[in-house]
């Protein structure tokens, strides 16, 4: 995992997880924005992701939630709030480990997070249907295309570039995202820190409507949602990533005065 320290006095920590298929090194342009408005960042490579990752994900979603529990035990260490961000199968582990951190978690930003996915892989049915181990094997591409995730691609970012985006898994992997999806979207909601969510209306990939039924689930206590016109899926890669950015920074700040801290 990686720490960038924040320009001048720290305000609050920002943990990011990244989605699947891709590497925090996707987000490098948000973590600077996090860094010059004056919070901490720390983030990683999922198991099986980036420079090291695998040819086809195999990877248990219980070592996902073991490392997104790593940073979130990096970020408590500093002196000041923290913030858990999280993208696409990132935003379920934030969801997951703000859950656990009760009050320890100071607020919770997600965009386009799967509770749901609209975009299924090609010939997946069958292989989720049971018909037993050998399925757990089969390959499969996503077939998650760069104009699926954002009008504006990384300059330079080679189409299908293995590091930027690698849609490739086993039915295994799937079946037990398909599960932890389920298990996330059902779980009560238990108020605890405020959250901010982030969905493009234009997002092919992640379900707007599940999302939005774990947000205003009862129980929730504070939450605030926004539909981006235009934008897909990836939605800090975006035109307007930067009005994005300006609207979860005075979130944060709204947070951060609540809890008696000057942003």
């Amino acid at each position: 995992m990686w720490k960038w320290e924040a320009e001048g006095q720290p305000k609050a920590t920002v943990v990011l997880f990244h989605n699947a298929y891709e590497y925090h090194g996707r987000h490098a342009w948000l973590i600077e924005r996090f860094r010059t408005a004056g919070m901490h960042v720390i983030a990683g490579d999922l198991p099986g992701h980036g420079s090291r990752g695998t040819e086809v994900h195999d990877e248990a979603i219980q070592e996902y939630r073991e490392f997104a529990g790593q940073l979130v035990k990096a970020g408590l260490a500093e002196s000041v709030p923290l913030f858990l961000y999280g993208h696409g199968l990132g935003g379920l582990l934030a969801a997951d480990q703000a859950r656990l951190m009760g009050n320890a978690c100071a607020g919770l930003v997600l965009t386009s997070p799967w509770f749901a996915l609209d975009h299924l892989p090609p010939k997946m049915k069958g292989a989720l249907s049971g018909i037993g181990k050998i399925a757990s094997g089969i390959k499969f591409n996503h077939r998650i295309t760069e104009e699926m995730l954002t009008r504006a691609p990384e300059p330079g970012a080679a189409e299908g570039s293995r590091l930027s985006y690698h849609p490739v898994a086993t039915a295994g992997w799937y079946r037990e995202l398909a599960l932890y999806m389920r298990e996330m979207s059902e779980l009560p909601a238990a108020g605890g820190a405020p959250v901010l969510l982030h969905t493009g209306e234009k997002d092919e990939i992640a379900s707007r409507k599940a999302a939005r039924e774990w947000l205003v689930k009862e129980g929730r206590e504070e939450f605030q949602y926004k539909m981006w016109n235009n934008c897909r899926h990836d939605i800090f890669h975006e035109p307007e990533k930067e009005e994005v950015f300006l609207y979860t920074e005075a979130f944060i700040n709204s947070v951060l005065r609540s809890l008696g801290y000057v942003a």
